[in-house]
């Protein structure tokens, strides 16, 4: 069997078949013989047509085989589309087609511009299954019939294919597709599951990635090991966040975002979102195990961003700051950050002005100062600054919010998960109020249950966001000097950028008076605190 299968798939990728067993390249060939059965279905239409094409005495010029929806405004038909235009260049006076559904599914308003543009050129359409010839009189009201009853047949075919995927979704079951490396999900089961064959890799990824560890940097060292993607393929950096980005790679239920184009109007193309499915009180809905925790992925997801510089549309990676006070610290002149520089140097690590190094004096005078007097002095001021708040203090409670939200990203999604649920659940709600006070849809009894259930989610969505309002009691560690400076002493460069971005909203320095200028270093500083 595994031979013959293999003979079968001699038009296979080597990718495509790599690693398969025989029972995977079974499914796949008989997957594929099923799209093949489609295109021997069109062209046994085809065959019928052109055989009573010759029964009427027309010779055939071309055939339009196309598989493309006959029934979305936003999907180009270009078989179609040359078929029309055959017709109205006049190479052609007879458009035949199999069945009038397959001509047009849109409605009447659809196929009765068509009509009118066969029978300007004095050209009919000819359609197989119903014997229909737009030529004959009284045949133009049977169109209008036939494409009325495939419009209405096309409503509800989406409405039974919406349902099925929106009760799938309620159920919390995987729609289907390809699953993201490191986890599975057995056939029939909705659910997702580790792949005992790829988690251990995919973990290593993960654990990788928390450690502060670049994309590229852990495709490198997956290259270096030898180990590859799924299809066999190399790793790099775009497999990698992509991955990542995957909800199911969490164990969350994933959604997709679809594209529109430049006039607004949906297109046939749907992109996966970084955002999962969320139930009725906005909680994520769970369908399985994945390879990191909801949590996980959303601290690595975090720190991806954080390497990330947006412009414009599209973004590019940046390198992170190896300096204490790089990016942080501005220069007085132009306003912009100050690089750390010349580590290698006889004078040692210099902080300069970005633009006047890169656009030279004309664009900025530009400052340089001494790193190690600098990250001292900085030190020194935020540690009194930050020891001299009172306990309770609103400064004191603005850079401990300020501390949440940087520290703990999880946290900070849940509230605003909480958020957006609460927001539902009283839209809903005062729907339902509408429907029974102003509209009078909805029975009393009925309206006391949809209300009552909607009023207790809200009160379970209030006291979880109450709860999440309210900080630990980081203000009493933030206002001991003494722990605060054994904090820090422990703390990376990393932790130590974070803690001064909870107190300060910028940092700059006045320029020396004159070469020479001895004036001490924390007088010339000029912080803006967050308190």
């Amino acid at each position: 069997m595994a031979k013959k299968t293999a003979e079968e798939f001699r038009d296979g990728s080597p990718e495509e078949l790599a690693g398969k067993t025989p029972e995977e390249l079974v499914d796949l060939y008989l997957r594929r013989s099923k799209k093949r059965e489609t295109v021997e279905t069109l062209k046994q239409h085809a065959r019928d047509l052109r055989h009573e094409m010759h029964r009427q005495g027309l010779t055939v010029r071309k055939v339009w085989l196309e598989q493309r929806s006959a029934s979305k405004q936003h999907v180009r038909r270009e078989k179609l589309e040359g078929a029309m235009a055959a017709v109205m260049d006049g190479e052609i006076k007879t458009l035949a087609v199999w069945k009038t559904d397959r001509f047009d599914r849109r409605g009447m308003a659809a196929i009765g511009t068509a009509l009118d543009e066969f029978d300007r050129r004095q050209a009919r359409l000819f359609v197989l299954q119903e014997r229909l010839d737009s030529s004959q009189p009284g045949t133009r009201i049977v169109f209008a019939i036939l494409a009325e009853r495939a419009r209405e047949e096309i409503k509800d075919l989406t409405l039974r294919v919406t349902t099925g995927k929106n009760a799938a979704r309620t159920a919390g079951r995987w729609p289907g597709g390809r699953t993201p490396y490191g986890v599975r999900s057995p056939r029939g089961s909705g659910h997702i599951e580790p792949d005992p064959a790829e988690y251990p890799h995919a973990r290593r990824i993960a654990d990788e990635l928390l450690a502060g560890k670049s994309a590229m940097r852990v495709a490198h060292d997956l290259e270096r090991d030898g180990i590859r993607t799924r299809d066999g393929a190399r790793w790099d950096a775009r497999a990698i966040t992509r991955m990542v980005r995957s909800t199911a790679w969490a164990g969350l239920l994933p959604t997709k975002e679809r594209r529109f184009d430049e006039h607004g109007q949906p297109l046939d193309v749907w992109v996966p979102s970084a955002e999962p499915v969320r139930d009725a009180e906005g909680n994520p809905v769970v369908i399985g195990t994945g390879v990191v925790s909801p949590g996980e992925r959303l601290r690595i997801l975090a720190l991806i961003e954080a390497r990330i510089t947006k412009m414009g549309g599209g973004a590019r990676g940046k390198r992170p700051h190896a300096t204490f006070l790089g990016g942080i610290f501005t220069c007085p002149h132009c306003g912009k950050g100050m690089t750390g520089s010349g580590s290698g140097s006889a004078r040692g690590l210099m902080y300069r002005c970005r633009t006047r190094s890169v656009y030279g004096k004309d664009a900025c005078p530009g400052v340089v100062v001494r790193a190690p007097r600098m990250d001292a002095a900085v030190e020194a001021m935020w540690l009194s600054h930050v020891s001299a708040l009172e306990h309770g203090s609103p400064g004191l409670d603005a850079i401990v919010r300020r501390w949440a939200v940087f520290h703990d990203v999880e946290k900070e999604q849940r509230r605003k998960e909480v958020m957006a649920g609460l927001d539902a659940a009283r839209t809903r709600r005062d729907k339902l109020e509408h429907d029974f006070y102003v509209e009078g849809t909805l029975s009393e009894d009925r309206f006391k249950t949809l209300a009552a259930e909607q009023s207790a989610v809200i009160e379970s969505l209030d006291l979880e966001a109450a709860e999440l309002a309210r900080e630990a009691d980081l203000s009493v560690f933030f206002a001991d000097g003494e722990a605060l400076a054994d904090a820090w002493a422990e703390s990376t460069l990393a932790d130590r950028r974070m803690l001064l971005g909870c107190v300060l909203k910028s940092l700059t320095i006045v320029p020396a008076r004159f070469p020479g200028d001895r004036t001490p270093i924390l007088g010339r500083v000029v912080p803006q605190w967050v308190a």
